[in-house]
Parts: structure tokens; C-alpha cells; sequence
């Protein structure tokens, strides 16, 4: 099924605040999603993916720290959600040449809309790497594949941003809406479900909905 592309971003939008991110975490996942599925690819599937994973976690466990010059959870995963907020952060340094290491990162294929932001705003092409693609953003993005599911995998065990020295690569089509399954709707369209407010009799009392009485 194809959603536009304001579609995907508020049901995403909803599904990580339902998840338990903040509300300016969930609002940058849900333009994180939008990203992916603009560009085609498996932004939906990443973030159904990453939710049910992450589903009652202590999302502290899951930020990044930085002990020994290398971004770490305390849980064991970086999620790429909050570790991508913080990338914007590293613009600057990643720009004048510090290279930015990650380890252990659930669904990385969420964190590059956050490093095509952090290249937009420092002016400057930036290369994300994990084990088999590369991938840069330049004056387009280009993706360079070592393996056919790289961009599809749901953990790797190391992730590099640096600045590009070259931009090589296949570019990505833009596209106006996205395909999602079924089955990845649902996940996210119960995770959204959980921003809701209960049907109680004390919340159609206090009129919400139609009350008790069927007007219809």
C-alpha cells in the first residue's frame, strides 16, 4: 500500500511517542522516516522494527557515550534515533576533519537523515560507513553497496561519519509517496494507538466522543 508522504511521517511521528521518546525525539523520527521513504528506502520497516525492539526499554541505556573516543550504550545498542539527534551536535568537528566513530547500532540505516542534516547545515559532503555500504551526501546522496542488505540489516557492530572525500556512488530517486506493508503499518499503527486517551465512561461523560447515548 502506498501513504504520502505527510502520512508516513505522522503515523511515525505518533508510533515513537506511543514507543516512549519524547516529543521532540518522536517528531525528528517521524521526519527521519519520511527521509528514508522519500529517498526509497526502508525507513517504515526500520522504525516498526527498532520500536518493537526497543519496547520497554530504559531509552538512558540506549544513548550515546563517549568513554574511549568511540559513541557506546550502557544497554550494549546504540539506538540510532537519539544517537542521530546528537550527531547534528558533531557537525562542526566532523566537517574539520574529526571522524565520528559509533559501536554496536541498531537499524542504521535510520541515522543518515541525520547526517544528511548535519552535512546540510556545516556546508560540507559527509560519508557514513558500516560494514558493506558506504553511503555520502553531497549535492546528492549516493550510495556505494558491498552487500545487497546492508542497508536493510537491524544491528551492525560499527558505524563511521566522516567528511567525503569523494561523492561516488548511486544516486537515490526521490519519490512522492511510499510503499508500506500491511504488517508494518499495523506495528506502527499500534504504537500510535498508545498516544490515545482511553474510551472510559468518565471520558464520554466529560464529553468526549458522543457520550453515552447513541445520537446516530
Amino acid at each position: 500500500m502506498t501513504w504520502s508522504l505527510n502520512e508516513i511521517e505522522g503515523l511515525s511521528r505518533k508510533a515513537a511517542r506511543g514507543a516512549g521518546l519524547s516529543w521532540g525525539l518522536a517528531e525528528e523520527a517521524g521526519k527521519a522516516t519520511r527521509w528514508l521513504c522519500a529517498a526509497g528506502l526502508p525507513g517504515a520497516e526500520a522504525l516498526a522494527g527498532l520500536l518493537r525492539q526497543n519496547d520497554g526499554a530504559d531509552y538512558a541505556t540506549l544513548c550515546p557515550l563517549e568513554e574511549t573516543g568511540t559513541w557506546a550504550a550502557s544497554g550494549g545498542v546504540l539506538c540510532p534515533l537519539i544517537s542521530g539527534a546528537a550527531i547534528c551536535d558533531q557537525a562542526k568537528d566532523i566537517a574539520e576533519g574529526k571522524a565520528l566513530e559509533l559501536g554496536e547500532t541498531s537499524f542504521p540505516v535510520l541515522l543518515l537523515p541525520y547526517v544528511a542534516a548535519a552535512a546540510q547545515n556545516s556546508d560540507t559532503a559527509f560519508c557514513i560507513d558500516w560494514p558493506g555500504v558506504s553511503v555520502t551526501f553531497g549535492t546528492e546522496t549516493r550510495v556505494t553497496m558491498g552487500k545487497p542488505d546492508a542497508l536493510e540489516r537491524d544491528r551492525t557492530t560499527a558505524v563511521r561519519i566522516t567528511a567525503a572525500r569523494n561523492t561516488g556512488g548511486a544516486p537515490l530517486d526521490h519519490q512522492t509517496r511510499g510503499d508500506i506493508a500491511p504488517e508494518i503499518a499495523q506495528v506502527l499503527t499500534e504504537f500510535a494507538h498508545r498516544t490515545y486517551a482511553p474510551d472510559t465512561a468518565q471520558s464520554r461523560l466529560s464529553g468526549v466522543g458522543a457520550g453515552l447515548s447513541d445520537n446516530d
